[in-house]
């Protein structure tokens, strides 16, 4: 292990991911009177998923698949729009002054020898901190079929929306799920998209996805395949270029296919860093403290299966009252109406 950080150039806090929980978590850390944090985002900006995933005007609700969770820390939200939601947490992002670096994404963090962190981001940069909460969510590893992808197609195949495809193309979505609705809702505007789908009921995605994506189907501005099972992609070697087969002998042409399969535990990022896995989940006390002292997780790593953005708002408002300012950080006692 490296040496320590010197004191002149050490954060007190660095927060990997600038998502709900991330946000949540800097939150609750100013709070705490904790001063030197800042904020990493792999996107272009904070709670970049709801950004550019959620259509304009999409209803944002705090009761998420059935699941009532209150809000126990000082960020929360009320039912509202896509819009309403962005405009809150720009508030809580401007009133705390946070300081969240984007296009950053983080490759390496290694514990020091003396107590401490530093992070290496994909450019080169080094951070060097006291403490790290993660805070990047599932999709840091997104699930993948399970037939082999030609190599000649990775311009073609994607995992995600973090770059845009050209206007005009012709894109498949494949998945059944929120994320895959989400992406159909994006993309029309702007591209032939058709969304594929294994089985024939879209039970896995929320009331307002599925009546979203009805809309679009029976408009003609999305194309939808039910029972569509894929059994292999092919390189056909010129424009629209992936050709996709299907199990019951169909096969079509896209420019690009989008994969909304579901997110993994990004394991090896979190291996990495010193966190035991148990299976595909991180081990994790009740403060969603890792066995490495001084490194947490936040959001979706720890959130338990169908993740909010309370849940995630709520994570992070642990991490700091019961984590960093019991054992890691001081803190200062909040003063009356602002109860931890």
């Amino acid at each position: 292990m490296a040496e320590g950080p010197a004191e002149a150039d050490l954060l007190d806090l660095l927060i990997i991911g600038a998502g709900p929980a991330g946000i949540a978590t800097a939150v609750e850390a100013r709070r705490a009177g904790i001063r030197r944090i800042l904020l990493l985002e792999k996107g272009p900006g904070h709670s970049f998923s709801i950004e550019k995933l959620y259509t304009p005007g999409k209803r944002v609700d705090k009761v998420y698949l059935g699941q009532q969770v209150d809000c126990e820390g000082a960020v929360c939200i009320v039912d509202g729009t896509r819009e309403t939601v962005l405009e809150a947490l720009d508030g809580f992002v401007r009133e705390y002054g946070l300081d969240i670096r984007s296009h950053t994404e983080v490759s390496r963090i290694t514990p020091l020898d003396g107590g401490g962190f530093e992070a290496v981001d994909a450019q080169g940069a080094t951070y060097r901190t006291r403490t790290v909460v993660i805070a990047i969510g599932v999709y840091g590893r997104p699930n993948k079929p399970d037939y082999p992808l030609p190599a000649s197609l990775k311009g073609n195949v994607r995992f995600d929306l973090t770059e845009s495809l050209p206007a005009g193309a012709s894109v498949l979505v494949v998945g059944g799920g929120n994320t895959a609705l989400e992406y159909v809702e994006y993309l029309y505007a702007g591209h032939d998209v058709t969304l594929a789908y294994r089985g024939a009921e879209f039970a896995r995605a929320n009331e307002v996805n599925r009546r979203i994506l009805r809309d679009l189907e029976t408009s003609g501005q999305a194309t939808v395949w039910r029972n569509a099972d894929i059994a292999s992609l092919g390189d056909a070697g010129a424009a629209p270029r992936v050709e996709v087969r299907f199990k019951d002998g169909r096969t079509a042409r896209f420019d690009h296919v989008v994969y909304a399969l579901g997110g993994a535990t990004p394991e090896g990022f979190l291996r990495q860093a010193g966190v035991d896995l148990d299976g595909r989940h991180p081990r994790v006390d009740h403060r969603y403290h890792t066995a490495v002292p001084g490194l947490f997780l936040a959001g979706d790593l720890v959130a338990g299966g169908k993740g909010s953005i309370v849940k995630a708002f709520n994570t992070g408002r642990t991490v700091v009252w019961e984590g960093l300012c019991q054992d890691h950080l001081e803190c200062r006692i909040p003063g009356a109406g602002e109860g931890a």
